[in-house]
This record gives C-alpha cells, sequence and structure tokens, in this order.
C-alpha cells in the first residue's frame, strides 16, 4: 500500500515489453488558465532497466504506440513513433532519429517487490 495519493500500483512489464497506465496532466494556458486532461504513460523494461515515459510523441503529440502497448521496434531495441516512425533510446528516451524537437518526457517511478507506483498526476 503506497503512503502517497500520487501513486497507482500497476504490474512490472517482462523483458522488451512495455505496461501502459492513465494519469491526469495539469497544463496552464499561456493566459494563465489550468486545464486537466486524460493521458497515458507506460513502463518499459529494458536491459533489466525499468523506465517510465508519457505516451507523447514530442513531435505530433499522438500516442507513440503503433499497436496499443507496443512500443518496441522489430529488433526490441528502440521505442518508435508509429507516426512518422521516429526512434528513441529506451532507456534515455534521447531521440536518435526522426523529427523529434527533444527527448522522450521522463516519468517518475517507484520498485515495489514484483510492481512499480506510477504518478495519478502529472504538472505539464
Amino acid at each position: 500500500m503506497m503512503d502517497d495519493d500520487n501513486w497507482q500500483v500497476i504490474d512490472r512489464p517482462e523483458e522488451g515489453e512495455a505496461v501502459c497506465f492513465d494519469l491526469q496532466a495539469e497544463m496552464r494556458l499561456f493566459d494563465g488558465a489550468v486545464v486537466n486532461v486524460s493521458e497515458q504513460g507506460f513502463v518499459v523494461c529494458f536491459q533489466g532497466e525499468l523506465r517510465a515515459w508519457r505516451n507523447h510523441c514530442p513531435h505530433a503529440g499522438s500516442p507513440l504506440d503503433w499497436i496499443p502497448g507496443q512500443f518496441f521496434d522489430a529488433d526490441g531495441q528502440l521505442l518508435v513513433c508509429h507516426t512518422h516512425h521516429a526512434e528513441f533510446e529506451p532507456l534515455s528516451g534521447e531521440c536518435i532519429a526522426g523529427p523529434c524537437p527533444r527527448g522522450l518526457y521522463a516519468l517518475p517511478i517507484k520498485e515495489l517487490n514484483k510492481a512499480i507506483a506510477v504518478p495519478l498526476r502529472i504538472v505539464l
């Protein structure tokens, strides 16, 4: 059980796989108004390491997964955006190919015994 209301517990992905989760994002607009939007994040396991990312293309704003929950390329070495086929390093989120103005938006995680805690809410 988590002591912080801002976290949710999800299953740990297997090596080379991802687990998606829902979260809420708070965005402040140019005029100062605050908008709450539904977002999705995902956790990948790559080379035994876990990383959580916002499921959001830094170029087009669309979800990255080409099939729901499928983020890795055919070789299982890179994360690929389905929109323009941009490629990202799974552990750093760095964009190594494609029309990316920056890398992926990292999300915090807390490793538990056989599960992972991820945020319920983020501020963009």
